[in-house]
């Protein structure tokens, strides 16, 4: 029989000790290794929202400047930028392209010291169309916590 007898030794105290650290550390390991996994799938939507602006800035240096007078030049870098954004929205994944907010996002020219600049921006409103998955706990809110909006913006001087 290997039960303790009423005068508990030290062996029998370790090993009710050791039962006790693992029953209060494991749920700790486990809600670390499950936020670190939901934060990386977070940044890695981040990155890939910031290619998609990138790509669609750099798409304006494509356009041949002097088959453009400079009224028309405008017009034509927020049409070819709008169109790279919207293809490149296209291959996010769904989580990302459901949370898509249409009124922030788009390409268009802005005016800074009298430098013509073209903003890419685009937002995804995670709080109404959740990225990933989270744990409600009741009283103790939403694990991990997760931002309510994703945005992510590129500028180049035209």
């Amino acid at each position: 029989m290997t039960g303790c007898k009423v005068a508990a030794s030290t062996e029998c105290r370790q090993r009710g000790a050791v039962a006790l650290e693992f029953l209060m550390l494991f749920p700790l390991v486990v809600a670390m290794l499950y936020a670190a996994a939901i934060y990386s799938v977070l940044f890695f939507s981040k990155y890939r929202m910031q290619d998609a602006v990138d790509q669609a800035v750099s798409s304006a240096m494509r356009i041949d400047r002097s088959a453009y007078d400079s009224t028309e030049l405008g017009n034509a870098v927020v049409t070819l930028s709008s169109g790279t954004l919207a293809t490149m929205i296209a291959g996010l994944p769904d989580a990302l392209v459901a949370g898509v907010d249409t009124n922030t996002t788009n390409c268009v020219m802005v005016a800074s010291s009298g430098v013509d600049l073209l903003r890419c921006s685009i937002t995804v409103n995670s709080a109404d169309n959740p990225i990933v998955p989270t744990m409600s706990f009741g009283f103790l809110g939403e694990f991990p916590p997760l931002p309510d909006t994703l945005s992510a913006q590129s500028v180049i001087a035209i």
